[in-house]
């Protein structure tokens, strides 16, 4: 199927038990874990770079949250701006979003290990669809009619994240997190 918009159709016409789409959503963020995982232990990073380190079972409690909070900043943003979609909606089409990236990634890493050159190039395309698929898929789930609402939604959901994990890096301190004050 090329047309993500009729992929996300075919996804919401699926009438999903809720046992299945939370199975499909944990399957996804274990799936992405494995792949940070391996990731992690084939090119480890550099002490030097100041990027947080996560233990696969602390990734995957972040991931996990990062997630719902994401797919419900969607669906709320989504209807501050009239959409109609709703959380088991949003939570189908991202868990589907989730595992094609996921399976995205381990082709990243597999190419890592061949050409890391175009493994970075491929980085970038699939980054740049995986962003144009959720467009689309926030789209058809509020039923907009244009994506450029689907944008909107998409960036107010990701700047309240980002606010909301602000303050609670701020509330924790930096310190505590292995940063350094200053910064």
């Amino acid at each position: 199927m090329k047309s993500p918009r009729d992929a996300a159709q075919q996804i919401l016409a699926q009438d999903w038990p809720r046992e299945a789409l939370w199975t499909g959503f944990l399957l996804s963020v274990v799936l992405n874990t494995c792949v940070y995982t391996l990731q992690q232990v084939l090119f480890p990073l550099p002490p030097e770079v100041l990027i947080p380190r996560f233990a696969p079972g602390a990734y995957f409690g972040v991931i996990l949250v990062l997630q719902l909070s994401f797919i419900a900043m969607l669906a709320t943003t989504g209807r501050w701006l009239g959409g109609q979609g709703n959380l088991a909606a949003l939570l189908a089409l991202v868990t589907w979003l989730q595992l094609l990236q996921a399976c995205l990634n381990a082709a990243v890493v597999a190419m890592l290990l061949v050409l890391p050159a175009l493994a970075a190039l491929l980085n970038i395309a699939a980054n740049i669809m995986v962003f144009f698929i959720l467009l689309h898929f926030v789209n058809s789930a509020h039923k907009f009619g244009s994506v450029w609402r689907s944008l909107g939604v998409v960036l107010m959901a990701s700047m309240i994240l980002v606010f909301a994990l602000l303050f609670i890096v701020g509330l924790i301190g930096p310190a505590n997190l292995g940063l350094p004050e200053h910064v």
